[in-house]
């Protein structure tokens, strides 16, 4: 950004001004990113072995999707995008050609944290997404993304084209209009829910795409997976037979009810539904996704490392808090939750919030917490990257 080019909070608030909730649109804004810089995520998605479940899909513009795209993919004579587009140039005679990876951001922290900056000056305007985002980088050459318009337009999306052109025809719901838009290096295209879209990457294209569920209705696959992981780890789940008598027998009453391990079940999950421990875990969740801005799976905490009364810390992250009961909170902070309990933690937190750098010896005295317990606090905190050793001591 150039010193005459406004700050992103305010190139947000004129967007979301303009354009959010209203039609489709491609407007400039450079989302200082590069295709370089995306590109190493990319290839180690690629990097064997290549599972459907991580989301790599390929496609030629003559075939349509390969489920076994192999040497097609990104490999280690592959340094770059630019020598990747040249070999594929050469091995498939021309054809055009798109690679596209789902949630990748989690192999780098330091492009999933540049990815939720740029993001976070859009949810500060417009609000934060209640359920988890998806992030999609893509590399194409004259292919288009699918078949047939994308099905079940229940979110929006905002595609930063990083290098190359593209093309969106787009056909909102409940209306006759067709769009057709255009973007090249530099450009966002925004569309809201209730788009079917079909994506045409045109020459040597790169883009970063973000779908951030807008419907009540997505929220259901979201608590529908906690309540089942809940229910997997409940003995009262366990045991249940795999074949039952057909016809169930009748009660004293002659009335066939519903198989007893079905009834079981349906009992257990409401039990669960209404569990204070579900509140809480969603509570939790929540404040751990308003930490990474919906960016979901976020990075794994990094390595511990040796901490002592000298050494100097300071808050590298907004820690994010919520009440857990008396005396309990949960912290959050890029992505990860940490529980504390009392009122040290407190008084550690707010000396943090100075952003001035502090010894540990400096922390426990003005907190009044023994190490016992103050390194293994600032131990986790360093693991989720909400301090950081000054003079670069063990950054990452």
């Amino acid at each position: 950004m150039n010193a005459t080019e406004p700050d992103l909070s305010t190139r947000w608030n004129r967007f979301a001004e303009a354009h959010w909730g209203r039609e489709p649109a491609a407007v400039p804004f450079a989302p200082g990113l590069g295709p370089e810089q995306v590109y190493g995520v990319v290839a180690a998605s690629c990097a064997p072995p290549v599972e459907d479940a991580t989301g790599v899909r390929f496609a030629t513009a003559t075939q349509g999707r390969s489920r076994d795209a192999g040497a097609l993919l990104p490999g280690r004579d592959d340094p770059g995008p630019d020598a990747y587009r040249d070999r594929l140039a050469r091995q498939l005679n021309g054809s055009g050609w798109l690679l596209s990876v789902r949630q990748p951001l989690w192999r780098d922290f330091g492009l999933w944290a540049q990815v939720r900056e740029l993001v976070c000056g859009l949810w500060r305007a417009v609000g934060w997404p209640a359920l988890p985002v998806t992030a999609e980088l893509a590399l194409g050459e004259h292919c288009t993304g699918r078949d047939a318009p994308a099905p079940r337009p229940g979110s929006f999306a905002l595609t930063w084209v990083l290098a190359g052109t593209m093309t969106v025809r787009l056909w909102p719901e409940h209306t006759g209009t067709e769009y057709q838009l255009g973007a090249s290096t530099g450009d966002l295209l925004y569309w809201p829910a209730g788009c079917r879209h079909l994506d045409h990457y045109l020459d040597r294209c790169t883009t970063l795409r973000i779908v951030v569920p807008a419907r009540r209705a997505a929220a259901l696959t979201h608590v529908r997976g906690l309540l089942a992981d809940r229910m997997q780890e409940n003995p009262a789940y366990a045991g249940a037979p795999g074949v039952l008598p057909f016809p169930p027998p009748a009660g004293p009453d002659g009335e066939i009810g519903a198989a007893g391990p079905i009834s079981d079940t349906a009992r257990l999950f409401a039990g669960l539904a209404a569990d204070p421990g579900t509140a809480r875990e969603l509570r939790a969740s929540w404040a751990a996704r308003r930490s990474a801005a919906g960016l979901e799976p976020a990075p794994p905490p990094r390595p511990a490392v040796p901490l002592e009364p000298g050494l100097r810390v300071r808050a590298s992250a907004e820690l994010f808090r919520t009440a857990d009961g008396p005396g309990r909170a949960v912290w959050a902070a890029n992505g990860h939750t940490l529980a504390v309990k009392g009122a040290g933690p407190e008084r550690v937190r707010n000396r943090l919030r100075s952003e001035v750098a502090l010894t540990i010896g400096e922390l426990g005295r003005g907190s009044r917490m023994p190490a016992g317990t103050l390194i293994p606090l600032l131990s986790g905190l360093y693991r989720i990257r909400a301090i950081e050793l000054v003079d670069g001591d063990g950054a990452a």
